[in-house]
């Protein structure tokens, strides 16, 4: 119980110190006003564009998306905010497990994702008067969670590249827009050139909001699909998970060798 008591305590402060909780002004602002307005945005943009056809699908997809302000920019703090205050040679020189300390971190913006992300469907629902059974939210919960995962895994990697670049923000901000153009949240993958709908399957979202289209829909009970398509989410976040683990510890391995712990 006390090893699972630390993993909470340090997922929660770390948290809270890397992703401007201690002020709230800069999280409600990051983390409401931005997302809602970004949704705002691209659900009116398809609501003009498809003349209001299947309008509720691309407001729900469009919620789902705004979990990238943490499967990216958030993922992105952590490991570039321990290099920026010079305590990532703390991190890397300790006997714990880097596995348990970075999967902490990356806890909590799961949750948040996916708080901000029913914070949209609420946001959504009221604006465009829109309604849903319960077992299609319950069904939404599932997708969302395991397609916000896989979208921090990817983010994981993202962060990774801290220790070699320093130039985070152009990776984080190049990433959300690829994520926002191959998942079509804002229009059908079909519609998309052959190179790009092959390419997008590579992503995490993709599935996810394939998936909440289909639940979306009436009187579409594809739940096997569902589980497939969730299935493969989950291998691809588990991959990315893994991928970012070991660009670590190669990088790791380099500062031990060249002996220069600021990775540059």
């Amino acid at each position: 119980m006390k090893s699972v008591a630390r993993f909470y305590r340090h997922a929660h402060l770390s948290f809270k110190a890397l992703f401007g909780w201690l002020n709230p002004g800069v999280y409600l602002m990051v983390m409401v006003i931005n997302p809602l307005s970004q949704l705002l945005f691209f659900a009116m943009l398809a609501k003009y564009a498809f003349q209001g056809s299947n309008l509720a699908g691309y407001v729900v997809s469009n919620a789902l998306l705004l979990c990238v302000m943490n499967a990216v920019f958030g993922m992105m703090t952590v490991i570039n905010t321990d290099r920026q205050m010079g305590t990532l040679q703390l991190v890397v020189a300790s006997p714990a497990s880097k596995i348990a300390v970075f999967f902490a971190r990356a806890i909590f913006h799961i949750v948040s994702g996916l708080f901000t992300a029913a914070l949209g469907l609420a946001f959504g629902m009221l604006i465009f008067g829109l309604t849903f059974s319960g077992e299609q939210l319950a069904w939404l919960g599932l997708v969302w969670t395991v397609s916000i995962s896989a979208a921090c895994g990817l983010g994981f990697v993202i962060s990774s590249f801290a220790l070699w670049s320093p130039s985070m923000h152009i990776w984080s901000n190049l990433l959300a827009s690829v994520l926002l153009l191959f998942s079509g949240a804002s229009f059908p993958r079909s519609h998309m050139p052959d190179w790009m709908y092959r390419l997008s399957e590579f992503f995490p979202l993709t599935r996810g909001v394939e998936a909440t289209k289909l639940l979306i829909r009436t009187g579409d009970n594809g739940f096997t699909t569902l589980l497939t398509q969730m299935a493969v989410e989950g291998l691809l976040g588990c991959g990315f998970f893994l991928l970012g683990i070991l660009l670590f510890y190669y990088a790791e391995y380099l500062a031990r060798v060249k002996g220069n712990m600021e990775m540059e």
